[in-house]
C-alpha cells in the first residue's frame, strides 16, 4: 500500500509543477506581448556614451523605468540628487571628473504611489555636444515610438499606449548648454 502512496504523490507532484510552469510561461509571454505592442526595442550599442549613460537601458520608458511603476522599485545605481523632488525620486548621473557634464533625473510619483512622469535635465559644457545629442535622441525616440511632431526647439511624441507623451527640448542658454525629457501623461502640467 505504502508503494501505490509513494507513486501516487510522485505523480500529482510531476502534474502539478508542470501545470505551474505552463501557467508561467502562459503569463510570461502575455507580459512580454504587452510590452512589446507599446514600443519598438532600439539597441543603445551604436550611440554616443553620453547618450547611453543618460538612458541607461534600452527597456522601459527611460533607464528601464516606466510611467505606472512602483516608485518603491526604482533600482538607481547611480548617486541620488542633492535636492530630491518633494515628491518622488532623484538622480544625477555625472558623465566625467567635472561638474559641468551631468545629467539630472527624476521620477515624480502620483497619488497612488506610482512612477507618474520621468524628467531628465541633461547640462553639457559645449552647445556642439548639446546639438549632437539632440539628434541622437530624436533618431532613436523616432525609431522606438514613431515620427514625432518638431515645433522650434522641441519635438513630442504621443506614446503607443495613447495615454502618455514625450517631449525633448533643446533648453541652451548663452552660458548653460542643455537638454530637457520629459515622459508624462497627456495634458500633465510637467508639459507647461
Amino acid at each position: 500500500m505504502k508503494k501505490y502512496y509513494a507513486y501516487f504523490s510522485f505523480f500529482l507532484l510531476v502534474f502539478t509543477q508542470i501545470s505551474c510552469q505552463d501557467k508561467k510561461q502562459t503569463t510570461e509571454t502575455n507580459t512580454t506581448a504587452i510590452a512589446d505592442s507599446t514600443a519598438k526595442v532600439v539597441s543603445l550599442e551604436n550611440y554616443s556614451t553620453i547618450f547611453q549613460a543618460i538612458l541607461k537601458s534600452d527597456s522601459g520608458m527611460a533607464r528601464g523605468v516606466n510611467i505606472g511603476d512602483k516608485i518603491e522599485t526604482i533600482q538607481e545605481t547611480t548617486l541620488p540628487a542633492e535636492t530630491q523632488p518633494e515628491n518622488g525620486k532623484g538622480f544625477t548621473e555625472y558623465f566625467d571628473d567635472t561638474d559641468l557634464n551631468f545629467a539630472d533625473i527624476a521620477y515624480l510619483k502620483n497619488s497612488e504611489n506610482k512612477v507618474g512622469s520621468i524628467s531628465i535635465d541633461v547640462y553639457i559644457e559645449r552647445q556642439t555636444a548639446v546639438d549632437s545629442l539632440m539628434n541622437e535622441f530624436k533618431g532613436y525616440f523616432d525609431k522606438k515610438y514613431g515620427q514625432g511632431k518638431g515645433i522650434s526647439k522641441m519635438t513630442t511624441w504621443k506614446l503607443p499606449d495613447s495615454q502618455n507623451e514625450l517631449l525633448l527640448q533643446n533648453v541652451s542658454t548663452a552660458k548653460d548648454p542643455g537638454l530637457k525629457i520629459i515622459f508624462a501623461k497627456s495634458g500633465d502640467k510637467i508639459f507647461q
